[in-house]
């Protein structure tokens, strides 16, 4: 009995301490890489490493050889800032890799096939989603607070605590000392809270540059724009989008008028950089002109609720018509156009993380 317990605390995930900050990270590389790549062979025409004769250099493999670096760095080194170095190397290869996705779901290898922008969004959309699942539930037993514990000792061991690690770190300890059932446990949580609390051991430590440019954001975020000006850009940007709306009820009916001239419906044309392709699938093209109407206005209505000082309620309704758009909407939109696309994802994003901070500094920060 005792045996199995011991095989099954050995094999017992353990969660990284800071997980969520290590997987953010990816993903804004992932992210980041894929729209400049893509921007990038845009501008550029879409040049070919190799010549285009015998050998093509595709970025893939760049990719490829960024994910080995990443791994390899992790089997190597134990220090903790290789931890972030694989973050950002890993989603800078995963950002290179994924965007060839449209050469190995075609029998033609077609990189610019417009299923494959749709496909990448959607696994962005599920490293989000791992991302708010991890990031909501935070274990505390006093066997990964002893894990966290150890992590943060590298730290320690190489004078690179801040203060609200530290603090961290004791409120761990104590906790351990205070939970745990083992008498082990117990000593070896009061042997690492003495060392952490032993002054040679924790110089104090002016912060880089990247943390103070951090710490900026942070005050700025919390105390700028005043309310009645945050107000109003959001109004603005609620507004816009609901405009789109209108936009999109123009291009329907353009679309219906044309298929009621010619009595059948009319091709939509998808130019993907070198490449076009006719679409010529009515309820697919009705599904997304209607999606597109019913979010934008949802978000007028948040707009119009902000100006009646109906703010709360503006921004739940504001809130979730830019879920859906992001989550959902957005998944055809690439499938249409990418580079608009990735512009109305970005604006759609900024408006979103606007909302959230609006209601965090007046509502809920209260």
């Amino acid at each position: 009995m005792a045996q199995s317990q011991s095989i099954k605390r050995r094999w017992s995930l353990v969660r990284q301490q800071a997980a969520d900050s290590y997987l953010i990270l990816l993903i804004a590389a992932f992210a980041v890489t894929v729209i400049m790549t893509r921007l990038f062979l845009q501008l550029s025409g879409y040049p070919q490493i190799g010549g285009g004769g015998t050998y093509h250099i595709a970025h893939m493999l760049w990719g490829g050889l960024l994910l080995f670096v990443a791994l390899v760095a992790l089997l190597l080194w134990a220090n903790h800032w290789v931890l972030w170095f694989a973050a950002l190397t890993g989603g800078i290869g995963v950002g290179l890799f994924i965007d060839e996705v449209g050469k190995f779901i075609t029998s033609s290898n077609d990189y610019f096939f417009p299923l494959a922008f749709p496909i990448i969004y959607a696994f962005l959309i599920g490293c989000v989603w791992l991302y708010l699942r991890v990031r909501r539930g935070q274990p505390r037993d006093t066997r990964t607070l002893l894990y966290h514990a150890l992590e943060d000792m590298k730290q320690v061991l190489d004078n690179d605590l801040d203060p609200f690690e530290r603090r961290e770190l004791v409120g761990e300890l104590k906790l351990v000392l205070n939970g745990a059932c083992e008498a082990n446990q117990k000593n070896l949580a009061q042997a690492l809270l003495d060392f952490a609390q032993a002054e040679s051991t924790l110089l104090a430590r002016e912060p880089n540059q990247v943390e103070r440019v951090w710490n900026w954001v942070k005050f700025v975020a919390a105390h700028w724009p005043s309310r009645r000006t945050f107000k109003w850009l959001l109004v603005a940007g609620f507004a816009l989008a609901g405009l789109n709306a209108l936009f999109q009820l123009g291009a329907l009916w353009s679309w219906l008028a044309g298929a009621l001239d010619s009595a059948k419906l009319p091709d939509f044309v998808i130019v993907n950089g070198k490449s076009q392709y006719a679409v010529n699938n009515p309820t697919l093209l009705l599904v997304y002109q209607f999606a597109n109407i019913v979010t934008g206005v949802l978000m007028g209505l948040a707009a119009a609720l902000l100006l009646a000082r109906r703010e709360w309620r503006a921004l739940r309704i504001g809130t979730l018509a830019l879920v859906i758009s992001l989550t959902i909407v957005n998944l055809l939109t690439f499938y249409y156009s990418q580079l608009y696309a990735v512009g109305v994802a970005l604006a759609q994003l900024v408006l979103l993380a606007g909302a959230l901070l609006y209601r965090w500094r007046f509502f809920i920060n209260k």
